[in-house]
């Protein structure tokens, strides 16, 4: 139900939201569609590329989405991906 409310979020075009993509992201990736997850994964990441969290969250949701479409190998690279952005983060502090 609550992937039902952020589409007609989206949709109706109300406004631009890494937040709103990033949770129906997950509402689709636990509801089996891993299609639409990954693009609600990407739009977050686009919405919103100098959030350093949602950047390392999003490249997971992303990896996520890619193993459940059966691409393992691009998943692997994915979640390297947000390890490395993720380790970076943290020497930072």
């Amino acid at each position: 139900m609550a992937g039902l409310y952020c589409v007609y979020f989206i949709d109706g075009g109300t406004m631009v939201s890494r937040t709103v993509d990033s949770r129906r992201c997950l509402t689709y990736l636990m509801n089996e569609n891993a299609e639409e997850a990954l693009t609600d994964a990407l739009q977050a990441q686009v919405v919103s590329p100098e959030w350093p969290t949602a950047l390392y969250l999003q490249v997971y949701l992303q990896a996520a989405c890619l193993f459940k479409l059966g691409m393992e190998t691009d998943a692997q690279q994915a979640f390297k991906d947000g390890t490395t952005l993720e380790a970076k983060k943290t020497n930072r502090r």
